[in-house]
């Protein structure tokens, strides 16, 4: 009987610790599910994040900081996680309230966390577990660029010629894959800060570039794709035309036919957004054009054809674009659905003081610059020079700075 007693306890003691370890291995399971179930909710919460402080920059990049929270949120709910529901909680800074932006007022944080209940977890006295994740996200730089030719393939995208002085303050990116998509000829010579392009370059009869141009470089989009164009309406002015000496103030609205200014003719533009509903703008003979604050949308329609713009030689313009709103630093806007039109010509001499953007995304423009502005940067399909020509970068009148902006990156 001791015998069968003692297998009796032998047995015993191999059930009890058969029932402890499997109660250990079940419990090392269910803590290995749930290991796994919070890393992966922490890679998701994480991806919520990225998108937030994204989405948030990019809203910012756009449209400026008003709805920049909105925006954060959305995106983090287009991910799958929701402010306020199921233990979700999003926190968005703007500017982030630590790490290495914090006095950057295009910088974005994004803070997303869930608290959730562990199956398993649960079973051994473990309660909710809170996954945090954070994000930040600002605006990068745009390698300083201010003159651009967006066409991807023409030769002589980018072309100076006769002895012409072109000192740009600033970056010059050329979009075209051409072996000569940048031509310097006849002693000119060409100072930038960087010189980019997709294609290749000829530099003769005694030019030179400094620094040579870095070939090769991936091609852009549009810079200022995301600009929305002015809203047009019905003509408020036609066949608008002022010469023979007259003194003439000007109010934004719609000019169908455009603005023709000519025979030493002063005309004073009000601060808005001149709308040239074909005929573009003329100015010629000694003419004088003077405004602040002011944009012109040169477009057309089937009534009104789409018209250049020129600015010739003997007049004199000074002219600035608004400082705030959708169309600040934009001086001039060349409807984008322009895809045949006449190309530009702005050859005031050296009494033409443009300080804003030249934006010709699928013209031609030919540029002499005149007199120094604080900034002029030039948009357009294909770029050439006909005079000497200054281009600066200080955009200190611009809040947001040049509108041309980086790329939204994430940085933390």
């Amino acid at each position: 009987m001791r015998g069968f007693g003692s297998r009796r306890g032998r047995d015993g003691f191999v059930l009890t610790t058969m029932a402890v370890t499997m109660a250990v291995i079940v419990a090392c399971v269910g803590l290995t599910i749930d290991a796994g179930y919070l890393q992966l909710l922490k890679t998701r919460i994480q991806i919520a994040a990225d998108a937030a402080a994204l989405g948030g920059a990019q809203e910012i990049r756009a449209n400026g900081p008003t709805n920049v929270v909105t925006a954060a949120k959305g995106d983090a709910a287009l991910n799958g996680f929701t402010d306020g529901s199921n233990g979700v909680t999003i926190t968005v800074n703007n500017p982030p309230l630590s790490g290495y932006s914090t006095a950057d007022s295009y910088a974005v944080e994004a803070i997303v966390s869930q608290s959730v209940s562990p199956i398993f977890m649960g079973l051994i006295g473990i309660g909710n577990a809170t996954v945090v994740a954070r994000s930040v996200a600002h605006r990068g730089s745009n390698g300083g660029g201010c003159l651009f030719t967006m066409d991807p393939s023409a030769s002589s995208a980018f072309s100076i010629s006769g002895g012409v002085q072109l000192a740009v303050n600033c970056g010059i990116f050329v979009n075209s894959r051409s072996a000569t998509a940048i031509s310097a000829s006849g002693g000119t010579k060409v100072t930038a800060t960087t010189i980019s392009e997709a294609g290749g370059y000829s530099i003769s009869g005694g030019s030179s570039m400094a620094p040579l141009p870095a070939t090769g470089a991936a091609q852009q989009s549009d810079p200022l794709a995301g600009i929305p164009a002015p809203a047009t309406g019905s003509c408020g002015y036609t066949g608008m035309s002022v010469s023979g000496g007259a003194t003439k103030t000007l109010s934004p609205g719609v000019y169908c036919n455009g603005i023709n200014l000519s025979g030493g003719s002063h005309v004073t533009l009000n601060p808005g957004t001149y709308v040239l509903m074909g005929g573009g703008l003329n100015v010629s003979g000694g003419a004088v054009l003077t405004g602040a604050g002011v944009t012109f949308y040169n477009t057309g329609n089937s009534s009104y054809g789409y018209g250049a713009i020129s600015l010739s030689g003997g007049t004199t313009e000074t002219l600035s674009a608004p400082t705030t709103g959708n169309l600040a630093g934009i001086l001039f806007f060349q409807d984008r659905s322009i895809v045949s039109g006449a190309p530009s010509s702005f050859s005031g001499g050296v009494m033409a003081t443009l300080n804003g953007t030249l934006y010709f995304p699928t013209t031609s423009l030919s540029y002499s610059g005149g007199a120094t502005a604080a900034y002029t940067i030039l948009v357009s399909k294909q770029i050439s020079f006909s005079g000497g020509a200054n281009l600066n970068s200080d955009y200190s009148s611009l809040p947001a700075g040049s509108p041309i902006k980086g790329p939204v990156i994430l940085s933390e």
